[in-house]
């Protein structure tokens, strides 16, 4: 395998293979994801982007670093959908409480740093999402389709702040029930973002579209999908685990809002967009 690196950050360096794959090694507090090889420490040096990199047996060379992949174990990077559908009245509803309990993830909000054109375009896909009929995921996909070529590849950056809200959309549609919709919907936006964005926001894509998550993301599903079980149980024996779930909550989506300088936010932006659609249709 042999391919170039896209870019380094202070604790990423983004890869791509000759074939178009997209591998990121990570170090630090960054985690476990779907593209990600988590290094047990920072790189020495910065790998210039366009440095060749290649990887022969269990040992990857990119510039003047290598990297030992005999010990790395595989993470699952799919959060438990099976049961988180089967919450999801009350998966929805806890997202929906989290969101409006902190004034800063109103989506305006969360878009803002985006900028006026994304804000447009995701107000655009909203309402096309609104007009289509509300049967089932995948007769609305025909309909979708000019307003999903606006976002793609819309903003600046590696990860254009229209494909992370779509990442986060995409995402948010795994709670719901129409899997059959759910490839159609995947094969869709992988072949607009083939052509209309990056090598890293169309992989980013991909992940969403495949049900992927980060670390981040785990967390904050399995905060939701608490709260879910102690609403269930006794409020007055539970609120000291209750405070720590909504706690674990605050926290996930904090760490989630710290990727990149707008990705998380506006990637969160798209899920608690989903979150309403789905809250719509269930009413």
């Amino acid at each position: 395998m042999t391919g170039r690196a896209l870019a380094s950050f202070r604790s990423v360096c983004d890869l791509a293979t000759d074939a178009g794959e997209v591998v990121a090694l990570v170090w630090g507090a960054v985690g476990n994801g779907p593209l990600n090889v988590v290094l047990n420490r920072g790189l020495e040096v910065v790998v210039p982007a366009g440095a060749r990199f290649a990887v022969m047996g269990q040992v990857l060379r990119v510039g003047e670093v290598v990297v030992d992949l005999s010990r790395a174990a595989r993470w699952d990077a799919r959060p438990d959908w099976e049961r988180l559908r089967a919450r999801r009245g009350a998966v929805v509803a806890a997202a929906r409480a989290a969101q409006r309990s902190i004034a800063g993830l109103r989506e305006q909000r969360l878009l803002k740093q985006a900028g006026p054109a994304v804000a447009a375009a995701v107000t655009a896909f909203q309402q096309a999402w609104r007009q289509t009929p509300r049967t089932d995921l995948q007769s609305a996909i025909r309909d979708l389709r000019p307003a999903t070529c606006n976002l793609c590849g819309l903003g600046p950056g590696l990860t254009p702040a229209g494909d992370d809200w779509l990442a986060g959309w995409l995402l948010g549609q795994h709670l719901g029930g129409d899997l059959r919709g759910l490839v159609d919907l995947e094969g869709l936006i992988i072949k607009i973002a083939a052509g209309r964005t990056t090598t890293l926001a169309r992989a980013f894509l991909e992940c969403a579209a495949a049900g992927e998550a980060d670390e981040a993301w785990h967390e904050l599903f399995d905060a939701l999908a608490q709260e879910d079980a102690n609403q269930q149980s006794d409020k007055s024996a539970n609120q000291q685990t209750n405070e720590s779930v909504n706690q674990r909550t605050s926290a996930a989506m904090a760490r989630i809002m710290r990727h990149g300088a707008t990705s998380g936010a506006a990637m969160l932006a798209g899920f608690f967009s989903a979150v309403e659609m789905l809250a719509s249709i269930e009413n």
